[in-house]
């Protein structure tokens, strides 16, 4: 009996201290669409009436201080330039601080290829993946404005195309929230 109740009380010891301990992956997501988009910095063009559609997942881990992702699209106008992260809040453009895929080879080293017309690409992004945005505060390698960026809702990733150079479709990128009986809210 009191060999049991040290066993019970270990077990839930360690479940409240396991618990209590911050996680340090999260996970973000968006989904793209035409009438997300704004065009470029000081360039606006307005939405973008697309059949484009895709899905980007996030899972960041603040430890080890690295994000892997998961992009997937469809239906674009045109072939695929290249998809990046930007610094900006809803209705608003930014600065370019992470690639995603490249056709034009003019992303920082190991980024990978966008598939055209469609398809999905994977990828892991580090701070040596942090490209600097003097304009707006971000320096090179700084993995925490990465964090601060993403957790504050002011980032999205776009989709640029041949026929829409600036970025034909969009996605706000948000935290995944779990609630009772759903898998993820976003």
């Amino acid at each position: 009996m009191r060999r049991e109740f040290f066993v019970a009380a270990f077990l839930g010891a360690a479940a409240l201290i396991a618990t209590s301990i911050p996680a340090s992956a999260q996970k973000f997501a968006g989904k793209f669409s035409g009438f997300n988009e704004l065009g470029a910095l000081n360039a606006e063009t307005g939405a973008i009436l697309s059949e484009g559609k895709g899905t980007i997942e996030l899972d960041v881990d603040k430890s080890s201080q690295t994000i892997t992702y998961t992009l997937t699209y469809s239906g674009l106008t045109s072939t695929v330039l290249q998809s990046h992260i930007h610094f900006g809040r809803v209705h608003t453009p930014g600065g370019i601080f992470l690639f995603l895929c490249t056709n034009l080879s003019n992303g920082p080293a190991g980024t990978p290829l966008c598939p055209n017309p469609g398809g999905t690409v994977t990828g892991t992004l580090t701070a040596a993946s942090v490209l600097a945005v003097p304009g707006q505060n971000i320096t090179a390698g700084d993995f925490d404005a990465v964090i601060d960026i993403l957790s504050s809702h002011a980032a999205y990733a776009n989709i640029h195309t041949n026929n829409f150079k600036a970025g034909e479709i969009r996605a706000e990128l948000r935290r995944e929230r779990k609630h009772d009986g759903d898998d993820k809210d976003q």
